[in-house]
């Protein structure tokens, strides 16, 4: 795997529309004063202007008509986004993979062997794993790469749902009461994404994620779909959905190269250890893409790329940069990296593209 010192955030919006535009202002002068100065004095590292945001909105919402109700839902999804931005902290620059899987399999089952011989082998590659922490196969998961290697996002729910015996008193376990406020977390902390077989949880999950990709709200990540040897659940679940989507005109051909599907652990790892093997994110300032790349291409193979890629690229500006004092991470400033201004929409030729920069020499 490729180990780099400094991990870019996870970006679930990818920098590729207008941001929204967040009131700054309460409207009473008193108040706008107060929250000015509180924003300035109490920001510490972070930027007044987002901490001026913030404190406008819950005092636009506190003078509101809105019901307690919904003031208790933004407080409550604020503090689990707040208490799981700091468990995760301290692992920020180490690649994490998001295993999702049925809480009903039992220890015999050939997924759950499966499961804990892969994230056996990816902890032992230096990644960690996030599962919802409960039992069946997110506790095959967590067994693999101990709880060392793991953290659990777990759900408060009244059946089914209890922390395993892995991740039970773990300080990177936490007991989410909103289901968007966990998923969330599963797609900003992950650089890849792997699925066993699972109900309707799992199948949320993946569609989420696969949806989040093909649209540009969620920078680009390995989708692997875990079969075990001898079975066929997602190799059925593929066809139902090249017969029934794709077959159909609702997904386009490329959007299957989003997912991919693999019945053993080492081809699972591979798979994910290769797309990070040149690639190491991408960021967007405007229409212009920039991916940050550990080391550099051939120049000799940029004309390819043009040519190969003039779909994504209609201005053909794709050139290689050694370094770029623009990055927004000022950190990964010093990382080669490949400009192009990118036709938007088609992010899974993206993936394809991000692909080929992996396999050239």
């Amino acid at each position: 795997m490729s180990k780099p010192e400094i991990l870019a955030a996870r970006d679930i919006n990818s920098r590729a529309e207008t941001p929204v535009t967040i009131p700054v202002r309460t409207g009473n002068p008193v108040e706008d004063a107060y929250i000015y100065d509180l924003s300035r004095r109490f920001c510490g590292s972070h930027s007044p202007d987002t901490v001026l945001q913030m404190l406008a909105t819950v005092l636009n919402a506190a003078g509101s008509p809105l019901g307690e109700h919904d003031l208790e839902i933004m407080n409550c999804a604020m503090e689990e986004m707040y208490r799981a931005d700091k468990m995760f902290l301290p692992y920020e620059n180490r690649r994490k993979i998001a295993c999702f899987g049925s809480a009903r399999i039992k220890e015999t089952d050939p997924s759950y062997i499966q499961a804990r011989a892969f994230a056996d082998l990816v902890s032992s590659q230096g990644y960690m794993v996030i599962t919802g922490g409960g039992p069946g196969l997110m506790q095959a998961c967590n067994e693999g790469a101990t709880e060392e290697n793991s953290f659990g996002l777990n759900i408060t729910l009244p059946f089914e749902q209890h922390p395993n015996p892995v991740m039970a008193g773990s300080d990177k376990m936490m007991n989410f009461y909103y289901f968007f406020t966990r998923k969330l977390n599963f797609l900003k902390q992950s650089d890849a994404l792997v699925a066993f077989p699972g109900g309707f949880g799992t199948m949320d999950e993946i569609f989420e994620a696969i949806t989040l990709i093909q649209t540009g709200k969620c920078t680009i990540f390995p989708v692997v779909l875990m079969d075990p040897p001898g079975e066929s659940y997602w190799h059925r679940w593929i066809h139902f959905i090249e017969k029934e989507l794709l077959q159909a005109g609702l997904i386009s051909p490329e959007d299957m190269k989003l997912l991919y599907v693999s019945k053993d652990a080492e081809d699972a790892y591979h798979h994910i250890a290769h797309f990070y093997s040149r690639y190491h994110s991408y960021y967007f300032a405007g229409d212009t893409l920039s991916i940050r790349l550990s080391h550099p291409m051939a120049e000799s193979s940029l004309p390819w790329l043009r040519d190969d890629f003039a779909d994504i690229m209609p201005l053909g500006d794709l050139k290689q940069l050694p370094s770029d004092e623009t990055d927004p991470d000022a950190r990964l400033g010093y990382l080669c990296r490949l400009k192009f201004t990118f036709k938007r929409g088609n992010y899974a030729r993206l993936r394809e593209f991000i692909d080929a920069v992996n396999d050239l020499d």
